[in-house]
């Protein structure tokens, strides 16, 4: 019986401490995260707050739209009350009011004719409609090129860092190299100490380097909005930062941002809503005729008790009435009326949104053309980069041979370190100005891709 308990503990030891690896592995494997570029725009589009805002703004846009159109159709109402006088009125002992008096109303009222202002107040919300659309379709880009930005600024950051991690191991390599040659007697100690001195100097640069790697993993983790309050996240960010090249003609791009440029459809938007809200302002000058009908039911009385009868003969009255209604706004029609100046503002409002949209053009033109002077630059700076980098390295190995042969002092092997280090960093940093100016070519023509 003993024995048979020994073993059923042991058991379930043993399952304990299975589970207990399961959920630590489980967890383990939660806090890492590895994204692709594509990955991380995903979740950051599912995350972002303020594509929910747009999202719920462009909603309530739609709901502008449906009270625009609800103007057209039939105004419905009922209404009852219930009144009671403790001591009515009466005349020669006929009492003129019912002590408890019900009625019950239904009315209608529908518009016959407008001169056009339902239809202009639809065309102007529906304007705002387009307007919520835009802003939320430019939220969208502007994340995906926000979060494209960062994450290839993370990329950068890690290949800086494996360059200086490079250049500091090449140094202590050369330490070691100074110290053996010392022991040896081939050596002074002077080299040892500039070693020395060489790799503690680097250092900072290294540290630096991986602070800019942690800093720029933040970025991309806030842009995803990932908080700590959801946990905390190793994140591992899945590329390599390579020259995105791509050809374009300046017609071409041009023609793209007049189609996609934010500002400029944003400006043609708001041209249209100024032109309706001109149109309803001169409209508003003219009559709107409607339509209305009005039934009311009011409960009955005994005139000599003053006592509300509720059943039988004479205990119910009703009344109809139909009819038609022209409301006219006649201080419209003076020259100096608040109507006119209102028609006015909206003239001038739209004469300026005009005259702003040519500057938007053209500044939009201009700044094409300065990117593709920017794209054909960087490039050269890319080609040459290569060419800096493969002759560095060759130098650098021929130098680290001839320091270990001490046929060149360590002042020459850290120039022949920095050089190269240098010529790494100018190429990973040509690569990365280059994609940054595709990206702000994106950005001018508004969208996120070509």
């Amino acid at each position: 019986m003993r024995y048979d308990r020994k073993n059923r503990l042991k058991m379930l030891t043993v399952l304990l401490t299975l589970l207990l690896c399961v959920v630590c592995a489980s967890i383990a494997q939660a806090e890492t995260i590895e994204l692709t570029l594509e990955q991380a725009i995903g979740l950051g589009l599912k995350n972002s707050s303020a594509l929910k805002t747009k999202m719920l703004a462009l909603a309530s846009a739609g709901a502008d739209v449906q009270i625009a159109r609800s103007s057209r159709y039939t105004d419905v109402s009922v209404s009852a009350s219930y009144s009671h006088i403790s001591d009515p009125p009466e005349m020669e002992g006929i009492y003129l009011a019912a002590k408890d008096d019900v009625t019950v109303g239904l009315s209608a009222q529908q518009p016959i004719y407008t001169f056009g202002k339902i239809k202009t107040g639809i065309k102007l919300a529906e304007e705002g409609l387009n307007r919520a659309r835009l802003e939320l379709e430019e939220e969208k880009r502007a994340l995906i090129m926000a979060i494209t930005r960062a994450f290839y600024g993370y990329i950068l950051a890690r290949e800086v860092l494996v360059v200086q991690e490079e250049t500091i191991a090449n140094k202590r390599e050369a330490l070691e190299v100074a110290r053996k040659r010392f022991e040896a007697g081939l050596g002074a100690e002077i080299d040892v100490m500039s070693a020395e001195s060489d790799v503690e100097s680097f250092m900072p640069e290294v540290i630096s380097a991986r602070n800019e790697v942690d800093f720029a993993i933040l970025a991309v983790k806030d842009l995803l909005e990932i908080g700590e309050e959801e946990g905390e996240y190793d994140i591992v960010l899945l590329g390599e930062l390579s020259p995105d090249y791509r050809t374009f003609t300046k017609a071409e791009l041009v023609e793209l941002a007049l189609e996609n440029n934010f500002d400029l459809q944003q400006y043609r938007t708001g041209i249209h809503a100024a032109e309706y809200q001109n149109e309803l302002a001169v409209r508003e000058k003219y009559p709107t005729i409607a339509g209305f009908a009005n039934y009311t039911v009011q409960s009955g009385y005994d005139p000599l008790t003053g006592e509300s009868k509720f059943s039988g003969p004479d205990s119910w009255s009703d009344l109809l009435t139909v009819g038609v209604s022209v409301q006219m706004p006649l201080s419209a029609l003076f020259p100096w009326s608040g109507e006119n100046a209102q028609t006015k503002k909206t003239q001038f409002d739209l004469e300026s949104l005009k005259t702003s949209l040519g500057s938007i053009e053209g500044g939009i033109k201009l700044a094409i053309q300065n990117l593709l002077l920017r794209l054909e630059k960087e490039k050269a700076k890319i080609r040459s980069g290569e060419k800096s980098v493969e002759l560095a390295r060759k130098y650098m190995e021929t130098s680290k041979m001839s320091f270990e042969n001490g046929l060149i002092s360590s002042t020459e092997l850290k120039d022949a370190q920095l050089n190269l280090n240098r010529a790494q960093l100018g190429y990973l940093s040509a690569i990365y100005n280059y994609n940054l100016a595709l990206y702000d070519m994106y950005d001018a023509v508004g969208v996120d891709h070509m």
